[in-house]
């Protein structure tokens, strides 16, 4: 068996099984076109993503992923099926009790959350292309008008939120407070990152916020990704 899917909460979840297990998992959270559904998903459909999947498998690693209700950028039903997932997840497979994640663009939103909620349940975290706060990006998605409603409405939909309010909402949002203790790394594609986001990375190490590990890859570098993955997480797997 490859793979198997089953529901949490009316959404769809995988579970993809490597030829000879660890004992290691990770939970993929992908970005806001990923997709789990009954007979396949993003990362099965995506060549660049499915090399990832085979390549972590390839070492051993059972690898879980949820639909997450679609763009669910890092809202509370989000977070609660992250929860579920892991739960019945750990509860149904044989594996080590603490979980890698791998997330990717928005689903660093969820992320960061998980981290806070799970803590030392994670073994460590690896973020490619992320984005880190709900503010940013709304900054980001106003220089463009005609897609700031869109998206406004998409963020609104995901939190439950009249789309009228869902602006002030994020504007009175903290920023998200990356867990300490917890190993991570950023994985970032030169031709997807702005200023701000370097300045942010900048910021996280200066202030010790969490053990951040930066690489920074050329576009026609990304074939690199699967290794700097596999790299890091055997890095954190010394200590049971």
């Amino acid at each position: 068996m490859e793979q198997r899917t089953f529901q949490i909460d009316d959404q769809w979840n995988i579970v993809h099984y490597p030829e000879r297990p660890s004992g290691f998992s990770i939970m993929v959270i992908g970005d806001r076109t990923h997709f789990v559904e009954k007979d396949g998903s993003f990362w099965l459909q995506h060549p660049g993503r499915l090399r990832i999947l085979e390549y972590l498998k390839e070492y051993g690693y059972t690898l879980f992923s949820s639909n997450f209700y679609g763009a669910n950028w890092g809202s509370p039903k989000g977070l609660d099926l992250s929860l579920n997932l892991y739960m019945l997840f750990i509860k149904k497979e044989i594996v080590n009790q603490k979980v890698h994640v791998l997330a990717e663009g928005t689903g660093a939103l969820l992320a960061l959350k998980l981290m806070n909620e799970l803590g030392s349940k994670i073994r460590s975290v690896v973020l490619i292309d992320p984005v880190f706060s709900l503010k940013a990006q709304l900054e980001k998605e106003k220089d463009n008008k005609f897609f700031y409603k869109k998206w406004l409405s998409e963020v609104a939909a995901a939190y439950e939120l009249d789309p009228a309010e869902c602006e002030q909402h994020i504007l009175d949002t903290e920023n998200q407070v990356i867990a300490e203790n917890i190993p991570m790394k950023v994985i970032q594609v030169f031709g997807s990152m702005r200023k701000e986001q370097a300045a942010l990375y900048r910021q996280i190490q200066l202030a010790r916020k969490a053990n951040l590990q930066l690489t920074y890859l050329l576009p026609e570098k990304r074939y690199k990704i699967p290794y700097q993955i596999q790299k890091f997480f055997n890095e954190n797997e010394e200590s049971l």
